[in-house]
């Protein structure tokens, strides 16, 4: 099995940023679910079809789901960059390489980890507003997901071959 160096990479200042910054909107939803608990109806949705209209419905706490999910979402990710020699990489990992590659990784997996509470954040906001009678998620929703996610994910792969 090929392993990649192991080599002690400091967290750049961006990284930092962003992982506080997805900390802070995981945190955000619970408080804000915290706060506007007692004006859930008993019966809110807990699935939107492909145009963001409710089209499944739950018990109240539901709405706990999406920031649960998010939680561990952020938490794998967040443990899972904090070994990036065990990343996988689309160009050989050499001695040479491997310090620009494990940076580029780890500051596209926090910005990736970012994207996805993010996303996750709004649906548990949209999914609250719904139950309060406003509208849903939107039509604009999973476009905005899957353009943004494969997006980086794309730019990733780009900046990775680039240090090859």
């Amino acid at each position: 099995m090929d392993l990649h160096p192991k080599i002690d990479v400091p967290k750049s200042k961006t990284e930092k940023i962003v992982n506080i910054l997805s900390f802070l909107m995981i945190l955000f939803t619970f408080i804000y679910i915290i706060v506007i608990w007692d004006t859930l109806p008993d019966r809110v949705p807990s699935h939107f079809n492909a145009t963001g209209e409710a089209d499944r419905f739950g018990g109240k706490g539901s709405v706990l789901i999406l920031p649960i999910i998010g939680s561990f979402l952020f938490l794998l990710l967040y443990l899972l960059n904090q070994f990036p020699y065990a990343h996988s990489f689309p160009v050989k990992v050499t001695e040479e390489n491997a310090e620009r590659l494990y940076k580029t990784s780890r500051l596209f997996m926090s910005i990736l980890n970012f994207e996805i509470v993010f996303f996750i954040t709004i649906g548990a906001y949209k999914t609250i507003q719904a139950s309060l009678g406003e509208s849903g998620l939107g039509v604009w929703y999973l476009p905005a997901v899957l353009i943004t996610l494969f997006t980086t994910i794309g730019l990733l792969i780009y900046r990775l071959y680039k240090i090859k």
